[in-house]
């Protein structure tokens, strides 16, 4: 009948979703199984673009009629994100989490990354500008998945969350140390120097539900909060797509009403200019976001108020 009809491409998404997922394996950068994975990542992030376009009533007719027995979560609400959560089922996302963390290591090391670029041109006999294509999208694709993972708290619980925060510090330090004049992305703006604060937005936002204590500790430890105001006073006016500097700016409203913050934000703070450098954004962040649409004055009052109380310790 007509619903089966509407199924169908869900049905031939979720199959060609898990096929993709299971290929995905920690190789070598730049070894012949990598360049495949490139692939596989590029059809899986596809398939989660194109779940994003179907029709809401196909979603739910595809989660209410075949996974009736599995319990329901967030994912009834999101059902078109198939290719998520097949990756999740599949416990893929720590090693993609890791594949993306042990890429960025390599890539901010020159001189490694010469040498493994040298050896793939010889070996399989491919350009530099084929090379490097391929390494962009590698980042890209796997870029996205885990940005798309991230959004979920079902995600972010399975996860080595100490991992996710070094690996966003890693990116942020990098940035911070290398990339003050500009992040030299392309335009699709989809590199870690950008994504990443879509994923530690992510982590404020879901902390309470996840261990708040050790997260707030590591993120402390990590630097995260300095690095994440060094990034938003930089390039945020310039440099962020749109959507970004609303997620980020819930992100930090969520961090702000965090309880454990709360008691102890102080700690979060290394010196006097680190405050100053935060009030900043009161103007140049948040007041663009808050005068473009007022009535997000109120989800980020939290954010406001910490201002204030920064601006009163001063």
């Amino acid at each position: 009948g007509g619903g089966d009809e509407a199924e169908r491409p869900l049905k031939v998404c979720a199959e060609a979703g898990r096929k993709c997922v299971r290929q995905i394996h920690q190789h070598p950068i730049l070894s012949d199984e990598w360049l495949q994975l490139v692939d596989s990542l590029k059809q899986l992030t596809r398939l989660v673009q194109l779940e994003g376009r179907m029709p809401a009533n196909a979603k739910v007719a595809e989660i209410h009629g075949r996974n009736q027995e599995t319990p329901g979560t967030l994912w009834d609400q999101e059902a078109h994100e198939n290719a998520i959560r097949i990756l999740v089922e599949e416990a893929k996302v720590n090693l993609c989490l890791r594949m993306m963390n042990d890429f960025k290591v390599w890539q901010y090391n020159p001189t490694d990354m010469k040498q493994s670029v040298e050896h793939c041109m010889k070996t399989y006999d491919l350009s530099q500008v084929n090379i490097e294509q391929k390494c962009r999208q590698f980042e890209e694709y796997l870029g996205q998945l885990l940005w798309r993972a991230f959004a979920h708290v079902e995600t972010l619980q399975l996860m080595d969350i100490p991992l996710l925060i070094d690996h966003c510090g890693l990116v942020l330090q990098h940035v911070d140390a290398t990339r003050a004049a500009g992040l030299a992305c392309s335009s699709s703006k989809l590199e870690q120097e950008v994504l990443v604060m879509y994923y530690v937005s992510s982590l404020f936002k879901h902390a309470e539900a996840l261990n708040n204590g050790e997260l707030l500790a590591k993120a402390r430890e990590v630097r995260l909060l300095p690095l994440v105001i060094s990034h938003l006073s930089r390039h945020a006016a310039a440099e962020y797509p749109e959507n970004i500097s609303v997620d980020v700016a819930a992100g930090l409203a969520a961090l702000a009403d965090n309880e454990d913050f709360q008691t102890d934000w102080r700690s979060f703070f290394e010196s006097p200019e680190q405050m100053a450098a935060f009030l900043a954004l009161q103007e140049s962040f948040v007041a663009p976001i808050i005068s473009a649409d007022p009535d997000k004055r109120r989800a980020l009052r939290p954010l406001l108020d910490l201002f204030n109380k920064v601006q009163r310790a001063m």
